[in-house]
């Protein structure tokens, strides 16, 4: 899986969001001397791995999400949730044309994408409300409010 050979970051700043690989053997050295002039590498990887890596990594995101809060850092499940749309977006448009597996991916990244909604429309409209220490409690319920919903036990 591409995910379990990944290491995300996310930055603070959202104009440099940047995925660092550390792939190992998967990269290989590119054969053509043009980009061998710039360094590049080529990736062996299936197009379909590669989307299921994808929204592997939209799982994490929304624990990051989740856990952020918890923290105390109210931007980021905003920003991980604009990011989360339009991954899902881009999901839709494969549906159940593409892969069995693409499409398996697709109801699970819309349950990671509803929970980190939900957590956006608590701090939104219960943000102020609730006192910080406490907002990891609250989205840990809706958490299992949404999976009861959809028979995840």
């Amino acid at each position: 899986m591409v995910s379990d050979r990944r290491y995300c970051r996310w930055p603070r700043s959202s104009r440099e969001r940047t995925c660092i690989s550390s792939i190992g053997p998967l990269l290989q050295p590119s054969s053509d001397a043009l980009e061998k002039q710039f360094d590049s590498w080529q990736l062996r990887i299936t197009p379909v791995d590669y989307l299921l890596g994808v929204a592997d990594l939209t799982g994490e995101l929304m624990r990051m999400c989740i856990n952020s809060v918890g923290n105390g850092d109210i931007d980021t499940p905003f920003e991980v949730s604009q990011f989360l749309r339009q991954v899902y977006d881009g999901f839709s448009f494969i549906g159940n044309t593409g892969p069995y597996e693409v499409s398996k991916k697709l109801y699970t990244l819309k349950q990671s994408l509803a929970k980190v909604e939900n957590a956006c429309y608590a701090l939104k409209v219960r943000g102020s409300e609730i006192p910080k220490h406490m907002l990891a409690d609250v989205f840990s319920v809706k958490t299992e409010m949404i999976d009861q919903e959809d028979g995840i036990s």
